[in-house]
């Protein structure tokens, strides 16, 4: 069953979508360019799995990005990865 989709999830993945299209490339392409599989991809833009750094860095890499939005990826995948820390503590205490 997939996770449900949390505000940075959707922001994450909306924005990795969005560089990929303006890179004029399919997940396919990005796929062959990165080494990434075609699910991971989807995944990680339908905002249902937060990438890992090393993920992340391979992206940016890919991409070629600019510092700046390569940052926002990072900051975007942080504050995900924080808020689930902070969800599954308050859950194990209750």
């Amino acid at each position: 069953m997939d996770r449900p989709v949390t505000g940075e999830g959707a922001s994450l993945g909306a924005l990795l979508r969005s560089i990929r299209l303006d890179r004029g490339m399919t997940q396919e392409a990005l796929g062959e360019a990165s080494g990434l599989s075609v699910r991971s991809i989807r995944d990680l833009e339908q905002g249902v799995s937060c990438p890992r750094v090393s993920t992340l860095r391979l992206l940016t890499q890919t991409w070629n990005l600019p510092e700046a939005q390569g940052a926002e990826l990072h900051r975007l995948a942080r504050t995900w990865r924080d808020r689930a820390r902070r969800l599954r503590r308050r859950g194990a205490i209750e």
